[in-house]
Parts: structure tokens; sequence; C-alpha cells
């Protein structure tokens, strides 16, 4: 006996038992002209099918369940929008149904008529705990169809990913400049810091910036003010420089710092420290203007790396990653991997959904440009799907295979993922 409703969904869809000689259950001949649209919302599974009953050809509903006897379980026989069932699809037939009216629900019983392979092959991939659920199926599918899932999951990924490119854009009153600009501040914070990176931008307005463009110092005492970690006394000249130029500020623009303790210093690496990605990006600031423009001037992806590399960051940050406390000299630039994180997550989300929203597909193949220019990252996922035998030669096939991961595999969501459909299929 089948567990779930979903699978039966998925046959009916694409007919995927023996259509030889079909019949209702009082006997009367069947033929499937369209199995309709999947509905996933309330109400009947699939609208606008059309079936042939006997000499009839009815449009309308289809309505499937494990069994008959569901109907009046999911209180179907109380609701008139199931009036219009015209078929009652079914794994087990242990009862007649009627609509309200009383007349008779042709119904299809399935059982017979699956193969036994689809049905393991479903209970395979829904209860096993391996890494992903088509571990020991994958290595059998073909390379195109797994190619054909890849550029479904890149889609949805970039769709997911400019949603909240979309919702600070409508935050900015529509205002690209300032969209961008949040939307990178919160790539410096990576995942453990992007909040506070993006409050940081929204109460550090790039007007305010504009107003000391030429002033270094005051753009980094605006930064590690504003984020709340000018409030000690320090013994360095130069957080104390700091200290007594955002006093004076904060008062001028009566302005609210960020709480301390809203950066995560602990489980994360010293050159990620809040303190050494905000010298960064004051430094970003210090050099970058209206950087949005200049990133859609850029028609070449490989020169979009370069705006992010020989920062003008304060050389007491070579050995310090934190005030007050030194260290051995090191390197304070964006690391290559940090620059394609932030070609990643920023750049390629902002121009894909700035091309949707103008309707310049220039923008929407300039963001897939730079992922197939940028270098494969290297995470347990990629690793993973390595192992696997899934190619990842660019950050475009890392993503779908994150996208892929996260959404799908892990969720057993093997019915709408093109490569569970395969394994599904095959006797």
């Amino acid at each position: 006996m089948l567990s779930s409703e979903d699978i039966l969904h998925h046959i009916w869809k694409y007919k995927l038992f023996s259509l030889q000689q079909l019949q209702t259950q009082d006997g009367e001949s069947l033929k499937i002209l369209s199995s309709g649209i999947h509905n996933h919302n309330a109400g009947p599974d699939f609208q606008e099918a059309k079936i042939e009953i006997g000499e009839t050809t009815w449009a309308g509903n289809v309505e499937i369940h494990i069994k008959s006897s569901d109907w009046t379980k999911h209180h179907h026989q109380k609701d008139k929008a199931y009036d219009n069932v015209i078929l009652h699809v079914v794994w087990d037939a242990d009862t007649p149904i009627l609509r309200t009216d009383g007349t008779l629900i042709p119904t299809l019983e399935l059982k017979n008529r699956i193969a036994d392979s689809i049905i393991q092959n479903y209970q395979l991939l829904k209860e096993n705990n391996f890494w992903i659920p088509c571990e020991r199926q994958v290595k059998e599918v073909d390379q195109f169809t797994k190619q054909q899932c890849l550029d479904r999951m890149i889609l949805e990924r970039l769709e997911e990913k400019s949603n909240l490119v979309q919702a600070l854009y409508k935050e900015s009153k529509y205002n690209w400049e300032d969209t961008f600009y949040v939307t990178l501040a919160r790539s410096f914070g990576f995942k453990i810091n992007a909040l506070p990176f993006e409050i940081l931008a929204k109460n550090l307005p790039q007007k305010l910036f504009a107003k000391h463009k030429d002033q270094t110092i005051l753009i980094e005492s605006l930064v590690f003010g504003m984020a709340g970690l000018l409030n000690k006394n320090f013994e360095d000249a130069y957080p104390l420089k700091l200290k007594r130029e955002f006093q004076y500020l904060k008062s001028k623009y009566n302005m609210k710092p960020l709480a301390p303790e809203s950066w995560k210093f602990s489980k994360t690496r010293p050159e990620n420290f809040p303190t050494v990605r905000l010298s960064q990006f004051a430094a970003l600031v210090v050099r970058s203007q209206h950087l949005f423009s200049k990133i859609l001037d850029i028609d070449d992806a490989k020169d979009y790396a370069h705006l992010f590399s020989d920062l003008p960051v304060h050389p007491y940050w070579e050995t310090h990653y934190l005030f007050d406390k030194e260290v051995k000299k090191h390197s304070i630039q964006i690391g290559k991997t940090s620059v394609n994180n932030i070609l990643i997550n920023t750049l390629v989300p902002l121009l894909f959904f700035y091309g949707k929203q103008l309707k310049e597909d220039i923008f929407v193949q300039r963001a897939f440009k730079i992922l197939e220019k940028t270098k494969p990252e290297n995470n347990q996922i990629v690793k993973g799907f390595k192992a696997l035998n899934f190619k990842a030669e660019h950050a475009m096939d890392t993503q779908a295979l994150i996208h892929l991961k996260k959404y799908f595999c892990d969720r057993k969501n093997c019915l709408n993922c093109g490569i569970g459909l395969k394994i599904l299929r095959t006797a």
C-alpha cells in the first residue's frame, strides 16, 4: 500500500500506468484526453482535465487519493467545490463515492496498472538516509539529464537570491545605487555578520559619505563608530583618533550606533573578523563612490573582480585584527575566495534582478557570464556531488549543486527533480 498521494499525482500527470482497456469501476470505457493542470492550491488536484467516459467527453477536475474512502475522510462530500470532479483516481477503490446531489463519481483504480519498479524506486528514494536520496542510482543517470536539471537549478537559485535584492530595492524607494550599497554591505558580513552589516549600511546612507569623500579618516570613523566598536578606552593612536572624530560626527548628525554585541567574532577566522571586514568596507567606500554605475559600464566579466582588489585599507590593520592587539604582519586585502563570494552572492543576483526588472537581457546574460568566469566553490556540498561524478567547473555549476542539495535532496523532493524523475521512471 502506498503511503503518499504525491507519487499518484506524478503517475497520473505523466500517465505512468497501463492505458490499455481503461475502465471505470462500474465498467464504462475510459480514455484520457488530457490529465489536466496540476493544482498545488486548495481544491481538486488537477484542473481542466478532459476525459472520455463511454460515449461522453467530460471537461473538469480530477481528484486523487490512495483509497477512494479518503474522499469522505477529507470531507469532500460536504464541499460543493468538488461537485465538478469528473474522475476520482485512486490506488485502491474501496468504496463508491457520490457527489452532494447523490450522483456517482466515476472512479479509476490504478493499483494493478502501475509497474512495480516505479513504486520500488519511489520508496527507495523516500525511505533511505543517504547523503542524497538517489546516491546509489545517480551515477547511472545520463549527463544530459543531469545538465538539464542543473540548468533549472541555477535559474531557481538566481530567482531566490534576487528576492532579497527586490525587497531592498522596494525598501530603498527604487534607488539602484542604494540597493547595491546595502546588498554589497551584506556580502562583507558573509553569513555570520550579514544582518549587522545590512543595518549599518541603512544607518549610514551614501549621501553622508559623499559629504566626506576626500576625508578618509572621517569615513573610517563613521563606519567603526556606527558599528558600535569605538566605545572603549583605547591605547593605540589610530582607534583613539577614530573615536575622537566619531564623537564629533555623532553629535553633529545625531547618530545612534549599533550595539557592539551585534557583531559575531566567535567561530570566525581572524581575517574574517568584523573589524577587518569593516576596514575593507570603509576602504571600498573611500575609493568607489557610485559603484553601481561603474558596474553597469563593465562588459567583461573578468574585470568585476578588479573592483575589490588593492583597496586603500588603513595600514593599522596589517598588524591588527582587533583594536589595541598587535599581531604578526599579514595581508589586509580581500582574498580571492572572498572576492568570488562577493561576485557570486552580490553582483550576480543584483545584475540578474536589474536585467529582469528593466527587461534588459544583456545584464541577465552578464550575471551568467560572471558565474562562468568565477572559480568553483569548494565546500562539503560540492565535494559530495563531485564524488558522485557531477562536474563542478565554475561557480555556475557549484551554485546549481548547492540549490539542488538544499531544496531538493535534503527535502527528498525527488518528484520535482529531473534526476529523481529519471530514476523513478527507470524500470
